[in-house]
């Protein structure tokens, strides 16, 4: 019985030096040094709570880091490809107020009767191939992905 209670006054002194906390002792030099052992000249520190956070799913991350760079991606060729449609739409409109739906001012230059339908047929066929980049400009826009 003796032995018992010996061996838990002893298991008890162990625990109570385990959780005894944080020390701070300055020499005569001003060195501070922290330990979990008291000594003659030592203080007792009080510290905070220690606050747990749980760990973070790193496979979601970087899940949503990839969507996020893919979204500011697709965002970026899209505004390109608006910018190329509204660049394009402007020039388109520019010539076809030119070409005046096929009877476009004489310009002094063409005297030549030659010349004039040369430069109406030369509208009509840029009007041509503007509405193709157009169309291709769009059906590029269409393909791609929605923003997640």
């Amino acid at each position: 019985m003796k032995l018992n209670y010996l061996l838990f006054i002893m298991l008890s002194g162990f625990a109570v030096q385990a959780f005894s906390g944080v020390f701070k002792h300055v020499d005569e030099h001003g060195n501070v040094t922290y330990s979990n052992v008291r000594s003659n000249q030592s203080e007792a520190v009080d510290l905070p709570p220690l606050v747990v956070v749980p760990s973070v799913d790193a496979d979601g991350i970087d899940e949503r880091i990839r969507t996020r760079r893919e979204n500011k991606i697709i965002g970026e060729q899209r505004k390109e490809i608006e910018q190329r449609i509204a660049d394009e739409t402007e020039q388109l409109d520019m010539i076809k107020a030119e070409y005046k739906d096929g009877n476009p001012d004489r310009l002094g230059s063409e005297r030549n009767y030659q010349r004039y339908l040369d430069r109406v047929e030369r509208l009509k066929n840029e009007i041509n191939v503007r509405e193709m980049k157009l169309n291709a400009l769009h059906r590029e826009l269409e393909k791609l992905p929605a923003t997640k």
